[in-house]
C-alpha cells in the first residue's frame, strides 16, 4: 500500500508541474486557436493600414470563424474563376460534361490582357476541359477561364453557385465577398462539389500557382496553400485553404481602394495569414 500510495503522489506531482517540463508530453487536447483572440489580433494588422479589408477565417475541422467586413461586396477580378471551376467540377460529377472533350482555340477566344501563356499560342490548336481547368488555376489564365464560362454559360454558373449560398457573388458583373469564397471552398473542401479524388486534384491545381506572393509568402516553405488571387486597380485579392499539420483553415482578403500600395497590401495579407497559422 506504502508504494502504491508513493507512485499516486509522484503521479500528482508530475501532473501539477509537468506542463512546464518540455520532456513530458502535451496532454492538452485543443490547439485550435479561439477565434475571437485571432479577429482581434487581425484587427490590430490592418488598423492602420490604407483601403477596405473584407477578411473571411473558418476553421475547417470545427467550424470556428470570424469575419471582418466579410459580406462586403467587391471586385472578384480573377478569385471569381474559382466559382467556374468548381461548377465545372460539380457538372462533371453529376455527368453533364466529359474533362477530355476537346476545344478548338478560337482568334475570338483570346483575351489579350494580363495573366496566362494561352494568349500567345496561334489559333487552332486543341486543348482538354482538364488542360484548361489547369491553365485557368495555375497561371490564372484569361484566355482560358473565358473559354470555360463560354462552355457553360455564366447564367448556369451564377443559378448554381446561388443554390450554395453564394447570394454575394455576382458573376456577370464579377463582384464577390470574402464569407461567399468562405462557402465556396469549403463545400470544396467537404467533397461535396465532386469526388475526394476530384477535390484533391483540384486543390492541387491551386498550389504553386504563378503567384505566392500574398497568403504563402510569410509562411514556411512545405507548408500547403490551396488559393486563388486577384488583382486589378486599387485592389489585392488572396483566398484559399492553408494547411498545418491536421488542421486545415479557410481565409479570404479581399481589399479595396488600396491605392498604389500593392507591396504593402501583399504583406498584410501574409502577415495576416502567418499570425493565423502560428495561432495554432
Amino acid at each position: 500500500m506504502r508504494k502504491l500510495a508513493t507512485i499516486i503522489v509522484y503521479t500528482l506531482i508530475l501532473l501539477v508541474i509537468g506542463r512546464n517540463l518540455s520532456f513530458l508530453p502535451d496532454f492538452s487536447t485543443d490547439h485550435i486557436p479561439d477565434s475571437t483572440d485571432l479577429k482581434n489580433k487581425v484587427q490590430k494588422i490592418i488598423a492602420d493600414k490604407k483601403g477596405n479589408y473584407g477578411i473571411s477565417y473558418l476553421d475547417l475541422t470545427t467550424g470556428k470563424t470570424f469575419g471582418i467586413n466579410d459580406t462586403m461586396m467587391m471586385t472578384g477580378a480573377s478569385v471569381n474563376k474559382v466559382p467556374i471551376i468548381a461548377v465545372l467540377y460539380y457538372l462533371e460529377n453529376h455527368g453533364k460534361i466529359n474533362f477530355n472533350d476537346q476545344v478548338t482555340l478560337q482568334e475570338s477566344d483570346l483575351q489579350d490582357y494580363g495573366t496566362g501563356s494561352l494568349r500567345y499560342q496561334k489559333p487552332g490548336g486543341t486543348y482538354s476541359l482538364k488542360s484548361l481547368i489547369k491553365l485557368t488555376l495555375k497561371e490564372s489564365d484569361n484566355t482560358a477561364a473565358h473559354i470555360l464560362n463560354d462552355k457553360i454559360g455564366t447564367d448556369v454558373i451564377q443559378k448554381v453557385i446561388t443554390s450554395w449560398g453564394m447570394t454575394q457573388t455576382d458573376m456577370g458583373n464579377n463582384q464577390t465577398s470574402s464569407s461567399d469564397m468562405a462557402i465556396l471552398l469549403k463545400k470544396i473542401y467537404d467533397n461535396q462539389i465532386t469526388t475526394p479524388g476530384k477535390t484533391k486534384e483540384l486543390l492541387s491545381f491551386m498550389t504553386q500557382t504563378e503567384t505566392e506572393d500574398r497568403l504563402p509568402s510569410e509562411l514556411p516553405r512545405n507548408t500547403v496553400v490551396a488559393h486563388k488571387t486577384g488583382d486589378g486597380v486599387g485592389f489585392i485579392h488572396d483566398v484559399g485553404i492553408i494547411t498545418k499539420g491536421e488542421h486545415a483553415f479557410f481565409l479570404g482578403v479581399l481589399t479595396s481602394d488600396i491605392g498604389a500600395d500593392e507591396k504593402g497590401t501583399k504583406k498584410t495579407i501574409g502577415d495576416i495569414a502567418k499570425t493565423i497559422f502560428d495561432s495554432y
